[in-house]
């Protein structure tokens, strides 16, 4: 049990650091000459009480499961770690957990690890669905190296892609992140930061083709939609009655539907052109106090998404009734 403690204590150190080291490879191969294997499992005893307690059988499951953990984060004895996490699945109780709770969260975190590191087996059966392996502790300002080895016969298409935040005040350091907004630009204004609950802010937003010849038949634009507050949705309503009876030549951007989700309010426009912008305003309502930010609001062509505009945040202050 002190092995496997101080195995994961090494291993969440190289991580940070870069890379495991000699010396904490040799602490994983004693721990693997520990294990007890018993057909397709592996185990290990506690050797004594454990930190939170257990003992037994409970022991057992803590320190097996620790032991799982220490191999999977480090990339280290797959095999064994996989025998480990046999024995715990063979070793879940009639309530779904693991005898004690220091028990459960150790195997819990090792099975979420093990999802993290995992064979994705391809078959004939199963050849043409998307499998995803995500890793959302990648440490930052380091390269990292992503290695995969493949068994067996066949070809194998793959894509490996990244996503990361950036506050927008940083903005400013990395030019090369802003995308280009000449060919069209968003502007979205509040008519006030500082609102009480129940109070309405009104919105008042502009899209724009700024080359007089340009054109996009199919806009979309992402409203962002703060915490705490509801559409006053009869405004949106109107904008798209506004646009219901218009000539079959009418020949400046229509509103044709909206949709609402937790964090949006996406807008789809028809024929978005140079020759005239398109305004419209609409209102929220405060439900609760607090210090909100709108998420970024975005307009693009959606047959050509480079075409876009991004508008930075804004943070509204709701105070209590």
């Amino acid at each position: 049990y002190d092995l496997a403690m101080v195995a994961n204590a090494l291993v969440a150190v190289d991580i940070k650091t870069g890379g495991i080291t000699d010396a904490t490879v040799a602490v994983l191969e004693r721990l693997a000459g520990m294990a007890q294997r018993e057909g397709e499992s592996a185990t290990w005893d506690a050797g004594r009480e454990t930190y939170m307690g257990g003992y037994g059988t409970s022991g057992q499951l803590e320190t097996t499961a620790s032991a799982a953990l220490a191999f999977l984060r480090s990339g280290r004895q797959p095999e064994l770690a996989n025998a480990a996490l046999t024995y715990l699945v063979r070793g879940k109780d009639s309530f779904g957990t693991w005898e004690t709770t220091s028990a459960t969260v150790m195997a819990l975190k090792a099975f979420i690890e093990s999802v993290r590191r995992r064979t994705v087996q391809v078959t004939p059966e199963t050849y043409d669905v998307v499998q995803m392996v995500v890793y959302d502790d990648v440490p930052v300002g380091r390269e990292v190296v992503v290695g995969m080895a493949i068994e067996g016969e066949g070809n194998l298409m793959y894509q490996v892609g990244t996503s990361y935040y950036l506050p927008w005040a940083a903005l400013v350091k990395y030019p090369d992140l802003v995308p280009a907004q000449d060919l069209v630009t968003i502007d979205v204004a509040y008519d006030r930061t500082e609102l009480a609950v129940d109070d309405t802010v009104g919105v008042d937003v502009t899209v724009k083709m700024n080359e007089p010849s340009g054109s996009a038949e199919q806009t979309i634009i992402d409203l962002g939609l703060p915490p705490g507050f509801t559409v006053e949705t009869e405004d949106l309503d109107r904008l798209v009655a506004r646009f219901t009876d218009v000539p079959e030549d009418y020949a400046y951007a229509q509103v044709k539907r909206y949709e609402l989700t937790g964090r949006q309010i996406i807008l789809y426009v028809r024929n978005l052109s140079g020759a005239q912008p398109l305004s419209f305003s609409y209102r929220l309502r405060a439900k609760f106090p607090l210090v909100a930010q709108t998420p970024a609001s975005v307009a693009y062509d959606y047959y050509n998404p480079s075409t876009a505009a991004e508008v930075a945040p804004t943070t509204l202050t709701v105070t209590g009734p």
